[in-house]
């Protein structure tokens, strides 16, 4: 399938699904999905497959930008301890729980991690679609704890990956360095592009929002 059909087709599905979304009062996230997976059984897509790399280089910056546009700095430093625990020992937790889960259903432990890697972290998106009626304090929380965890669960997912394929023996101190290096690297990155686009006012419509 030539990329200007794909991109006409991925187009009209996201448009669809924001329209029925008004319409209907469903989750735009969840019917997103459900268009996503409708449109994945046409025959034309059965051999379709997307570089991870262009999610995690494209498509998953464009979905957190927003949310993280308009989250609250002085709210996010008010609960960060809160925010800072769920993005990372919940997530671990979440991560061992679904691990054991799937041990005991008779997957390998390094499978069961890795499927814990994957099920753990909570998508931003969906929180701000799903949860905009909780109180302002834990939908705060929520959607902060959402932007980060993703961090850890890379981390994760890459060392039950490397371990799987035998790349290199798990130990303690690597996941640790990996974790570090992880979360140094995105808040340099991230105050790299901030003192960019701050003085030009690029990408900042509303740029109290950021700070209320």
């Amino acid at each position: 399938m030539a990329s200007l059909e794909l991109t006409v087709i991925v187009a009209v599905s996201v448009l669809l699904s924001g329209w029925l979304s008004r319409r209907t009062g469903l989750s735009e996230p969840l019917l997103l999905l459900g268009v996503g997976c409708l449109v994945g059984l046409t025959p034309p897509f059965e051999s379709f497959a997307l570089s991870p790399e262009v999610v995690l280089l494209f498509f998953l910056p464009a979905l957190l930008y927003w949310e993280a546009l308009t989250s609250s700095v002085r709210e996010i430093r008010d609960n960060l301890r809160s925010i800072a625990l769920q993005s990372t020992g919940l997530v671990l937790v979440t991560a061992l729980a679904v691990a054991a889960v799937a041990h005991a259903l008779g997957y390998s432990r390094p499978i069961g991690f890795v499927l814990g890697a994957v099920l753990a972290p909570t998508d931003a998106a969906a929180v701000a679609a799903v949860a905009r009626a909780m109180p302002r304090r834990i939908l705060t929380v929520l959607r902060t704890e959402s932007l980060l965890n993703d961090g850890t669960a890379l981390v994760l997912l890459a060392v039950a990956v490397d371990v799987i394929t035998d790349e290199r023996p798990f130990s303690w101190t690597g996941t640790a360095i990996a974790f570090a290096q992880s979360y140094a690297g995105g808040i340099l990155v991230g105050g790299a592009v901030a003192l960019f686009l701050v003085p030009t006012g690029v990408g900042f419509p509303n740029r109290c929002c950021t700070v209320c």
